[in-house]
């Protein structure tokens, strides 16, 4: 979807969202469509009566900012609609899918060495070969002169190993790693290039977005970085963002918001981060509680203390 009509159409993304939330819709054990229980049927009752305020929060929140993950993208959230974006350097748009090529070939030849679907395998082997060489022909337009040798390097590893199995070589365990091995120089200056460009523009689109913002929104407003569930650690975003926030916003105002994968998404976890902490507040008098699992205390009791890193504090 063109950037443009991805802002224009973000609205009713969000509203979409919102309707089928799975923990609303899905209130039965195992995500049934029914409540088992008639507890089923009341925690569904109160779970959309929840949901139901955390969707009017975000068109009520006056500024918030969401990253996506290695994009190095600022988003500027106003009212619960993107309204712009403080873009990174265009190459930085790219180069993510075409390094993704070695997770592909990795995860290509822990398949064909399992087993368990070889033809499923070899076909994807073939699928491997064909977009690695797309890739190959792809970086010296793409990315910077810099590091184009190395990114070359490491592509033409990845093709010349999948031909390979495409041709029928044996696969081995190590086959992977033993290739790898020889050009990870080239692949840990790429992926160092890329950090440091990510770094970069993360911190000036964040910088940019406090410039434009009155201090007050600033100061209130909340940043959010979308990606996977299992959250990263040394998140390259959230570095770039203690650099303009300060380390104390950490896990307070600069939070990583797993299995987002899109803006809307994002928009989706922080209505929900600004709902707990209205309930924590006014159920607890500590406005990050339900940042904590609801039975957290008991845990630490058990556990000798708190067991993951505290808000705000360096871990």
């Amino acid at each position: 979807m063109d950037r443009r009509m991805f802002v224009l159409n973000a609205g009713g993304v969000v509203a979409a969202a919102a309707a089928l939330d799975p923990e609303v819709a899905n209130g039965a054990p195992g995500g049934a469509q029914e409540p088992a229980t008639p507890a089923d049927r009341l925690n569904m009752t109160f779970r959309d009566l929840y949901r139901k305020n955390r969707d009017e929060l975000m068109p009520s929140t006056p500024l918030a900012g969401l990253t996506l993950i290695g994009t190095g993208e600022i988003w500027r959230v106003e009212f619960g609609v993107p309204v712009r974006s403080y873009a990174p350097p265009a190459w930085l748009r790219d180069v993510k899918g075409l390094m993704h090529a070695v997770i592909a070939a990795q995860a290509t030849v822990a398949r064909l060495v399992r087993s368990r679907d070889r033809k499923s395998a070899e076909f994807d082997a073939a699928l491997l070969a064909q977009s690695v060489k797309g890739a190959e022909m792809m970086i010296p337009q793409t990315l910077p002169a810099a590091i184009v040798p190395a990114a070359l390097a490491v592509m033409q590893t990845l093709r010349g190993l999948a031909e390979g199995w495409v041709a029928g070589q044996p696969v081995s365990a190590d086959i992977f790693s033993t290739a790898m091995n020889r050009v990870k120089p080239d692949l840990d200056q790429v992926v160092t290039a890329v950090g440091e460009a990510v770094y970069e523009s993360v911190v000036t689109g964040l910088r940019r977005f406090a410039e434009e913002s009155t201090r007050q929104e600033w100061d209130r407003c909340l940043i959010g970085v979308c990606g996977v569930g299992f959250a990263r650690r040394d998140s390259i975003e959230i570095a770039a963002g203690m650099e303009v926030m300060g380390r104390e916003a950490v896990g307070v105002r600069l939070l990583y918001l797993e299995n987002a994968f899109t803006i809307p998404d994002g928009i989706r976890r922080l209505a929900a981060s600004i709902a707990d902490l209205e309930l924590g507040q006014d159920v607890f008098g500590d406005p990050y509680r339900m940042w904590r699992d609801l039975l957290g205390d008991v845990a630490a009791q058990h556990a000798g203390g708190s067991f993951f890193p505290e808000l705000g504090s360096r871990p």
